[in-house]
């Protein structure tokens, strides 16, 4: 379990926990970077450092697809 951590907008502290689902990464991708939310202000960031992870997310949908687009390439190609 990730120790409290102050919300860097609200500074508000809670312990972080990964969101369960998100649109961009569905039930694996926001545990994979441990993308959590504020209870208090719903500011979305990491819990493990306390920054932002937009730089994460798009890694995670740029390399997620480009695997998914070559498993289909590769069935498709039969």
């Amino acid at each position: 379990m990730n120790p409290p951590l102050a919300c860097p907008t609200c500074r508000q502290t809670f312990t972080p926990v990964p969101l369960g689902f998100t649109w961009w990464g569905g039930m694996i991708g926001a545990k994979i970077i441990n993308h959590c939310e504020c209870p208090s202000c719903h500011t979305r960031f990491n819990g493990r450092t306390g920054k932002p992870n937009d730089t994460a997310i798009l890694l995670y949908v740029l390399i997620s697809g480009a695997l998914i687009g070559l498993l289909a390439y590769m069935v498709l190609k039969r």
